[in-house]
């Protein structure tokens, strides 16, 4: 007779061993943290009809409107082709307009971006607080600023490996 816990006599992996591995793996834990995150951000903005993401960069044209995408790109640490399809969503939503200047393009807010300002300022400080009551103000910020310094080393080590493969 076999135990439900008991198996090894199956052929099947010992979840215990899986369940240390998965625990102790950076990799998997950094997208399980971010899944949940990303679901309480999204509570926040539902009302907005907004992405947390697209929020994101629309703080960061309140701040710099004209800005690059290029620029918006490097703020936000993604690829040129999703900055793209970020501008394309909000510029459908009418909360942004391009304008070419020369070889270049600036991204500005419009009236009715600039309306939104309140009530995304508004839903990223719920979101906030809500993750600092979950996980505690300093350890929040203990682990923002871990995984800030960690992402620093991990792309200052791509951007090594990527010129050490120009040789």
């Amino acid at each position: 007779m076999t135990r439900p816990d008991d198996t090894e006599d199956r052929g099947e992996p010992n979840l215990s061993e899986s369940r240390h591995f998965l625990e102790d793996c950076l990799f998997f834990n950094v997208n399980v943290f971010s899944r949940q995150l990303l679901k309480l951000a999204e509570a926040e903005f539902t009302a907005l009809n907004l992405s947390p993401a697209h929020a994101s960069l629309l703080l960061i044209l309140y701040d710099n409107p004209g800005i690059s995408p290029k620029k918006l790109g490097e703020l936000l640490q993604l690829t040129p082709s999703t900055i793209t399809r970020f501008i394309d969503a909000l510029a459908g939503k009418k909360l942004v307009r391009r304008k070419n200047l020369g070889k270049n393009i600036a991204i500005f807010p419009t009236s009715k971006g600039l309306e939104a300002k309140p009530a995304i300022a508004e839903a990223y400080k719920a979101f906030y607080l809500a993750y600092l009551r979950i996980l505690g103000s300093g350890n929040a910020h203990a682990l923002a600023v871990q995984i800030n310094r960690a992402s620093q080393r991990l792309a200052r080590f791509s951007a090594e490996d990527r010129h050490d493969s120009d040789f």
